[in-house]
């Protein structure tokens, strides 16, 4: 068809983005306000994805991570590649940019020879290299905003004013020794602050499924982390004292360190109050304690809720008792007098004195009354009686007679 295999390729990575594209628009274009934003943001779409499907990033997971290179171009590593996205990632890339940021950019595959070569892969995995050049922006490299400086010592904040404003924090060098904890974490682990820490002595990795390494950390540094804290003594301690935490890793070049920013995973009082922590504990600018509190108070309507269910119980056997009570009322009023006249009488209304013309009256008695019940027990004459009643009911029924 007069194309080449490069050629080919790139076309098949835009036909793929485009109709990823026309079908999760909204979406794609929320992930990044940039470029190298899209791409590390992508990976936490991914892990969210994965989610939703009850899976977990494993070490074989694909994932992204960009970088900003010195000269301002961006070098897109992506880890354990899906055979068919590798295959079209440089087309994917050219159509992303052109897409959602309007950019016209220069894709080019660097092998992994070279980038280990820069030291700047680390771990030991497959992986392919990309080097995004913008066409208009080459060389030129990002000034930083009037008055900010790169020096550290320049930090306007101590670390006791940070440690207080992010008490779910750590900091963690290479050799995964604990550099910096929050007065959160510190509550929770109940540490001697002049013992020297191990990361993996102090807390578990819980997701991605990765090892706790600096370089394993190194390359998730796109996917939201949570961690898990450990008991010095766990034979003493409670099982439910242990608790998760979720952010992200950030790498700290000025140090070659890592930050982890993280809230806890707890949504009721009781698992807060458990693990010896406080709402106050809770920085206010974390959303973790409006969930806390949300949900005490969808707890103290669910209990509202079941005491009126059950007073709504009590109210309609209540009812049903009375309609019972009623209903004998009514049958009582209506063996006593005639139906029309016994609802009047049950509705409260006034009973009209009626005249009849012509009627026939029949005055009955039982001929040697006296003498039957001096040689009967008592329970046969009502037997006796009982069955000359049915059988003048079922007549007076039968022939529309009113009984007396």
């Amino acid at each position: 068809i007069g194309l080449k295999f490069e050629e080919m390729q790139e076309k098949f990575g835009e036909e793929f983005f485009n109709v990823c594209f026309d079908e999760n628009e909204r979406v794609l274009r929320a992930v990044g306000g940039t470029l190298q934003d899209f791409f590390n943001g992508f990976d936490a779409l991914l892990e969210h994805i994965r989610t939703s499907f009850g899976r977990q990033a494993t070490l074989e997971s694909p994932s992204f991570l960009c970088k900003e290179l010195p000269e301002g171009n961006l070098m897109l590593h992506y880890f354990h590649p899906h055979q068919i996205v590798g295959l079209a990632m440089m087309g994917m890339i050219k159509a992303a940019a052109k897409k959602i940021y309007h950019l016209e950019v220069e894709v080019e595959q660097v092998t992994n020879d070279k980038l280990c070569s820069e030291g700047t892969n680390p771990g030991n995995c497959s992986c392919l290299t990309f080097l995004i050049k913008e066409h208009e922006n080459a060389n030129i490299t990002k000034a930083l905003p009037p008055g900010t400086s790169q020096s550290p010592l320049d930090l306007r904040i101590s670390i006791s004013t940070f440690c207080r404003a992010f008490p779910f924090h750590l900091m963690f060098d290479p050799n995964m020794l604990v550099l910096q904890l929050g007065e959160g974490l510190r509550k929770q682990l109940r540490c001697d602050t002049h013992k020297t820490l191990k990361f993996q002595d102090c807390f578990d990795i819980v997701s991605p499924k990765i090892s706790a390494t600096f370089e394993r950390v190194l390359l998730r540094l796109s996917t939201p982390f949570v961690i898990r804290t450990k008991l010095e003594d766990s034979g003493s301690e409670s099982k439910d004292k242990v608790m998760e935490i979720k952010g992200q890793m950030i790498h700290v070049p000025e140090s070659n360190s890592i930050l982890f920013l993280g809230s806890p995973c707890v949504d009721k009082l009781d698992e807060l109050m458990g693990r010896g922590l406080h709402l106050s504990d809770i920085p206010i600018h974390d959303a973790t304690r409006d969930v806390i509190l949300v949900g005490e108070q969808a707890k103290a309507q669910d209990g509202l809720k079941k005491r009126m269910d059950k007073l709504k119980a009590t109210l309609e056997c209540t009812h049903q008792a009375l309609e019972e009570e009623k209903k004998k009322t009514v049958d009582l009023l209506i063996s006593i007098f005639p139906e029309e006249v016994a609802q009047q009488l049950w509705q409260g209304q006034q009973v009209q004195a009626r005249k009849f013309d012509d009627v026939t009256m029949l005055f009955s008695d039982i001929v040697g009354f006296t003498a039957i019940c001096a040689q009967c027990t008592p329970m046969q004459v009502i037997s006796m009686l009982n069955e000359l009643y049915t059988r003048f009911d079922h007549q007076c029924g039968f022939l529309d007679i009113y009984k007396v």
